[in-house]
């Protein structure tokens, strides 16, 4: 496998519409997926994926193809009408990016939570902190109609630890701007921009993932989406953060593209 991943993987950029039809390349994907019939839906939703968004067109192959398998070996849909996870054009290249509901369906596949959710916080209902310094809100139905001001994640455990966290706008424009070279200007090609495009989903995943991280326990494929949240990946399964350094800083990575799924085989 490493030798087919060698052969292809030159220097010279490569089109989405010549590399999903080259031999090489769905030799590739048929061996990283190890299922024809796995494949064939990959190339189909990969394709669909691409052929709905312009720019993602003109990015290398390459960085579309490892995008999109590290997450189908998630088992998560690429359509980004779902939410789960997405493959987002940067200058010539394409990244990885998952979505909150990804994040999700991760932490729900570890078996390990009782309850886990994130919200829209409107004016009105939050009300102060505790003596702990927690964050303290009166969630009603009333307030729908008033302006976002901030974030809400939580979980519990099955053993019952609970933990919250609570981001206002302004701290998640922050982020968006320090972690998103699109979102604060600073991307040469001008590629779509979720921060941009949806940002209460971008900020309710931010909010999503700094909980999970810093408090909850990881699964293997947790970790997976953590570490390649926002990287283009190599051919090699190297995550590399060209957009702006990681949030959160990667411990490990997938050696080699086929890696990617070994664990759900």
């Amino acid at each position: 496998m490493t030798a087919n991943v060698q052969k292809v993987d030159d220097k010279k950029p490569v089109r989405f519409s010549v590399a999903i039809k080259d031999e090489k390349y769905q030799q590739l994907i048929n061996e990283t997926l190890g299922d024809k019939e796995l494949a064939r839906q990959f190339v189909a939703d990969i394709s669909s994926v691409v052929g709905n968004n312009y720019k993602l067109q003109s990015c290398d192959a390459r960085t579309i193809l490892t995008a999109g398998l590290v997450a189908c070996s998630m088992k998560l849909p690429l359509a980004p009408t779902l939410g789960f996870a997405y493959v987002v054009p940067y200058d010539g290249k394409a990244q990885f990016q998952i979505g909150w509901k990804g994040l999700v369906q991760l932490a729900q596949r570890s078996g390990q939570f009782k309850r886990l959710g994130v919200r829209d916080v409107h004016d009105g209902e939050w009300v102060g902190q505790d003596e702990f310094g927690e964050d303290l809100f009166k969630f009603d139905h009333k307030f729908d109609d008033k302006p976002i001001i901030g974030y809400y994640a939580y979980f519990e455990l099955t053993n019952g630890f609970k933990k919250s966290v609570y981001w206002t706008k302004e701290q998640c424009e922050k982020h968006g701007s320090k972690y998103s070279k699109a979102h604060s200007g600073k991307n040469r090609g001008g590629e779509f921009d979720n921060w941009t495009s949806m940002f209460d989903i971008m900020a309710e995943k931010t909010v999503m993932k700094q909980l999970l991280s810093k408090y909850a326990p990881l699964s293997t494929e947790l970790q997976k989406a953590i570490v390649y949240d926002q990287a283009i990946v190599g051919m090699d399964g190297t995550p590399n953060y060209v957009d702006n350094e990681p949030e959160i800083k990667p411990s490990g990575q997938i050696n080699n593209v086929a890696d990617a799924v070994a664990t759900d085989k």
